[in-house]
């Protein structure tokens, strides 16, 4: 041994159309694409490298492999960070090939160690080293005794050069991410140097430069003081802007995206704002906003917003398939510059067994005020399902807004003239509507989420004339919600529920269209298309004025292109218009897979039901684009 010390569709499909279909579907969903354009220093302590009694050193080829481990480290977080830094950890895979390149790569770890323990503030931290030749493959075990955590006792800015900010401008310790008595670790203090020049930026300083920093480790106290010297540079507002690079989009509208003002004082929170809305608006290949490196006479800092126009068009398509619902498919065309001001619109044509819908939707940002959308929807269905036939005409016009933090509320009016034909009958209806919506959305993909979570909640009163006059409400509330079990997010939880209710009229009257219904690839996996539901003598399909649906997957990512998905949905629906826990939730439970493509997963699920009824089929399975949700 040596020791060393150092420092969706109604239908079904027979087995053969069925394989068919789905390996068609499979090709082109994985051909179908978007074309769219759119170290600080410190004291430092060696001991003496010296081997002790050795076995026979056997050379293997092509190198002598070892095990390490870093011992005497409790935090995870520390660890983390020096297996991080270790090169014995990160080079394991490719083993020296001489006894002295080995040992030299433990000794190189010494230093590396102690500079990341240093970081973190352990400023008196000793590392050894012990290889142990007796044992295949070779055993390093890294022995690190951190000592003392030094801490933070001072933390000066002293400006220089230019005349110093306000006094209540002046960053203080708190702006910074300091506080004294705080673990002197070094990543937090050069976190602070950059958090005083955008704090100062922040606050019409935006040429503020650091000169120089001076830090003293005390040994006798275990503290370290820190001295920054500054230079403010001079107090700067917002001078004139230029716009460099438009093309088809007018000037006006991305003057309308500013949100500063010429005169007030430099703000480059606002400048990064700015970006943020001209970035998200779809129109633009790149965007860069620039100020002059002097300010003026008149403390004026000219400002230069220069884009490069993207593709404006898109167009695209998709397809799916289920065992109860056939196969389907959507093409769409969308202009997001429509008159020079990022009007939007898209066309969608959805083709399936069971509907086929033709779907126009408009939105017009900056109405009647900066952060405000005009929107408007018309569409034309056909439907025939287990439940009812459908031909109708919808259409809509609202304004939505965002609203706190990650929400957006719309409200709007809505008519809809359609002729509905089920188990009583053809009937004609003539809804008018008031929407009112919000959502909430934190995890910032919408096909392959892996945090955060989402929240949309919608309620609708219409007033309608069938036969008879109309009075009712409909009301959902949705969430789902994704939690990483890993750094990589390899491993995720993800899950989802929904409520809803329909007040006002019973089930009978309410039009078919609007009533609730479960089961299918978007609702509960392994029952077919909107069979969870109260039926018929017939087991066709009622709806009901309530619906609970549950699912839950584990989302396993076992390459970077292909992952395992086992889930468990549940749900039921109701004729009363609250939730009757009498009746039965139907469960389901499945695996699937996923193909993670450049435009988005590919999802492949068989779902069987776990409390099946004489009417449900033994299995079902679906392809499509995008996680279930």
């Amino acid at each position: 041994m040596e020791q060393v010390g150092a420092n969706s569709v109604s239908g079904r499909f027979r087995a053969g159309s069925r394989i068919a279909a789905i390996l068609l579907l499979s090709v082109a969903l994985m051909a179908c694409a978007e074309l769219r354009t759119l170290g600080m220093g410190g004291n430092r302590a060696e001991t003496e490298n010296r081997e002790t009694a050795a076995e026979p050193v056997v050379e293997q080829a092509p190198g002598i492999a070892y095990d390490v481990s870093i011992a005497g480290v409790p935090e995870p977080d520390l660890l983390e960070l020096l297996e991080g830094s270790s090169q014995l950890v990160a080079l394991k895979d490719r083993p020296p090939s001489t006894p002295g390149a080995l040992q030299q790569r433990a000794k190189g770890d010494v230093e590396r160690l102690q500079t990341a323990l240093r970081s973190e503030g352990f400023y008196a931290a000793e590392v050894q080293y012990t290889i142990d030749r007796g044992i295949t493959p070779i055993g390093i075990t890294v022995e690190v005794s951190t000592g003392i955590q030094y801490l933070l006792a001072e933390y000066d800015v002293r400006y220089e050069e230019s005349p110093p900010p306000e006094a209540d401008v002046q960053p203080s310790l708190e702006d910074l991410g300091l506080y004294i008595g705080m673990p002197a670790r070094a990543p937090a203090i050069l976190a602070a140097q950059r958090a005083l020049l955008d704090t100062l930026a922040n606050r019409g300083y935006p040429l503020a430069k650091v000169l120089g920093r001076k830090t003293l480790v005390d040994h006798g106290t275990t503290t370290m003081t820190v001295s920054l010297a500054a230079d403010a540079g001079p107090l700067a507002r917002f001078g004139a802007m230029t716009i460099e690079g438009l093309s088809v989009v007018e000037e006006d509208y991305v003057r309308g995206k500013i949100t500063w003002t010429e005169g007030e004082r430099y703000d480059r929170a606002k400048v990064e704002a700015t970006r943020g809305a001209l970035s998200d608006a779809g129109l633009f290949a790149s965007v860069a906003i620039a100020a002059e490196t002097e300010v003026g006479s008149e403390g004026d800092l000219p400002m230069t917003v220069t884009l490069v126009e993207g593709k404006h068009r898109s167009i695209g398509f998709g397809a799916n398939y289920s065992t109860s619902e056939g196969l389907g498919g959507e093409v769409f065309w969308e202009h997001r510059n429509l008159f020079g001001r990022n009007e939007r619109l898209r066309l969608t044509l959805t083709a399936a067994e069971i509907e086929q819908v033709l779907e126009a939707d408009f939105r017009k940002p900056g109405f009647l005020q900066r952060d405000q959308d005009l929107l408007s929807n018309v569409a034309v269905s056909n439907r025939t399902t287990d439940a009812f036939d459908e031909q109708s005409v919808s259409g809509s016009v609202g304004v939505e807004r965002p609203w706190g933090e990650n929400w957006r509320v719309s409200g709007g009016v809505s008519g809809e003239y359609s002729i509905l034909e089920d188990e009583e009958g053809e009937e004609t209806f003539r809804l008018f509507g008031l929407p009112v919506r919000g959502a909430r959305d934190t995890t910032g993909d919408p096909l392959n989420p892996v945090r955060g979570t989402r929240l949309n909640l919608a309620l609708t009163p219409y007033l309608g004339k069938s036969d008879d006059n109309l009075l009712f409400a409909v009301a959902t509330a949705a969430g789902t919600a994704y939690y990483a079990l890993d750094r990589d997010r390899r491993f995720v939880l993800a899950g989802r529920a929904k409520m809803g209710t329909i007040v006002g009229e019973e089930t009978e009257t309410v039009p078919a269209n609007k009533r609730f219904y479960a089961g299918g690839g978007g609702s509960i996996r392994g029952f077919e298309f909107q069979s969870v539901s109260p039926l018929d003598s017939e087991n066709d399909p009622l709806g009901g004025r309530s619906i609970l649906e549950l699912n839950g997957e584990v989302r396993i990512r076992l390459t970077e292109r292909f992952g395992l998905v086992p889930f468990v949905d549940g749900g039921t629906v109701s004729d009363l218009s609250y939730l009757d826990f009498d009746e039965t939730v139907r469960w389901a439970a499945g695996l699937g897979g996923r193909y993670f493509s450049d435009f988005g997963p590919l999802r492949v699920d068989l779902a069987v039901p776990l409390n099946r009824r004489d009417i449900d089929d033994s299995f079902q399975f679906y392809i499509s684009l995008g996680q279930a949700f």
